[in-house]
């Protein structure tokens, strides 16, 4: 997945989070809301309805019991004042309790409480009035009689209350056990989106810098190295090339006065071999140790693979190995067409070394865009593929150090000195490979635009 690919997955689980996240939250808001609204509820009269008309029941009784002894007038209308504003209060409860349970039983206290005022009202006159049974009654037990249907109910109206307060309770836990899950999952989100967007700017911000840096810091002590090196190089190079142009002009006069054919003249043949071999490693050491400044003109990436492909396709179709250059797109790049040249062949033969018997060497390129060192720009990308035996990963770390090689022979400077020229291009070079497989090397150059190009050379 690509790196704007996997952006927009990042914003919309991002997305996704903040939503859950708010949903969580409205509904904890939502939960906490109910649980209130019961708490108020309990803090009304609601769950007391029974306790207040036994209350308000007892003053009616006082006040008749008062009445009894007083006979006074503002008694009668005391009475008559609380006994409707008990009326009018158990109505008003009707609207305010629980459970349809109470809302009934409120109703027949209602309808009690309605026949209980009209009876009392007659023990304001005189007791001689009612029948010889309620006369003969001390007033207290007649109003305990009165009073006895409406108490009944008051009780199972307790019981109701009762029930109905158990009810509250287990819902009220109910309700602040989902309100801490959502709580609970409200911040589980919250966490999950936090990671998720620190995640997000790690990968948008903070990885690309360090793996600029860990690639700065890389090319930094390669060239280190390479300088290093470099000028140990110089100077072996220089202390070896006198005397091996002495002996070589020595061996090349000694090899005319021998006869041809005679065991001192093929003595001599090899030692000629191995002084053109010596002389072509101080060479590769003066490359490398004071390589020289590229030419550049505007070339044309299909003029430099035609050129390549002239040079080295006869010689690789005789080995067996299958050379292949794919058409090029008509881009443009400003370069050394030699050192071009020379970085190219020496990846080709590279490619053809890690070929065992037969395979194929594929020459292509690209259009992209690239970044190298924090620097994106349009690139060519020329790249050298085989189907060889691949490098093992223990290799890969070193295949660029100098005077490391695995070719009996090599002096092991070729991609040391590609890179290097490479580099000097503004470009880099890098591989891919795999063990068995094969291996693709990728030089990744500046581009130049259409408008921009000069004659191609």
């Amino acid at each position: 997945m690509s790196f704007r690919l996997q952006i927009y997955a990042f914003a919309a689980a991002v997305t996704g989070l903040a939503i859950l996240v708010a949903w969580a939250g409205f509904s904890a808001w939502q939960e906490l809301q109910v649980l209130r609204r019961n708490f108020n509820m309990v803090q009304t009269s609601s769950f007391h309805v029974a306790e207040h008309i036994e209350a308000t029941l007892s003053e009616l009784n006082e006040l008749v019991l008062r009445f009894e002894s007083r006979r006074a007038p503002e008694v009668r209308a005391a009475f008559e004042k609380e006994g409707q504003e008990l009326r009018n209060w158990v109505e008003e409860q009707k609207t305010l309790v629980t459970t349809s349970r109470e809302a009934d039983l409120l109703q027949e206290i209602h309808r009690a409480c309605q026949g209980y005022l009209e009876a009392t009202r007659g023990l304001f006159h005189p007791r001689e009035d009612f029948g010889a049974e309620t006369a003969g009654k001390p007033l207290v037990e007649t109003l305990a009689d009165l009073s006895r249907p409406v108490l009944d109910l008051c009780a199972e109206l307790r019981a109701a209350e009762r029930l109905a307060l158990n009810q509250f309770v287990s819902q009220s836990h109910q309700s602040v056990a989902t309100l801490q899950g959502m709580l609970g999952l409200s911040v589980v989100l919250v966490v999950v989106l936090g990671i998720t967007a620190t995640r997000l700017i790690y990968q948008a911000k903070i990885a690309p810098l360090r793996a600029q840096v860990m690639e700065s810091r890389a090319l930094l002590e390669r060239q280190e190295k390479l300088a290093s090196l470099g000028t140990l190089a110089a100077g072996v190079a220089h202390e070896v090339r006198n005397p091996l142009t002495a002996i070589n002009v020595r061996v090349h006069g000694l090899k005319k006065a021998l006869a041809p054919g005679s065991s001192e003249h093929e003595d001599v043949t090899v030692i000629d071999e191995e002084i053109r071999r010596l002389d072509r490693i101080v060479r590769d050491f003066l490359d490398f140790a004071r390589p020289s400044e590229p030419r550049f003109v505007t070339l044309a990436i299909p003029s430099l693979f035609e050129r390549v492909r002239n040079l080295l396709a006869p010689q690789w179709t005789k080995a067996g190995i299958e050379f292949t250059v794919e058409p090029a797109p008509l881009a443009w790049i400003r370069a050394d067409p030699q050192q071009m040249e020379q970085v190219l062949i020496n990846l080709v033969q590279n490619a053809a070394d890690s070929i065992e018997h037969r395979g194929t060497i594929t020459l292509r390129a690209r259009l992209q865009a690239a970044r190298v060192l924090g620097r994106g720009f349009p690139a060519v990308i020329l790249q050298v593929a085989d189907t060889g035996r691949g490098i093992p990963p223990e290799i890969q770390k070193r295949i660029f150090d100098p005077f490391f090689t695995t070719r009996e022979g090599g002096t092991g400077l070729g991609l040391a000195i590609a890179a290097g020229i490479v580099q000097k291009h503004g470009g880099v070079l890098q591989f891919q490979s795999q063990v068995g497989r094969g291996t693709t090397f990728s030089l990744i150059l500046p581009r130049v635009e259409e408008n921009q190009h000069e004659s191609a050379a």
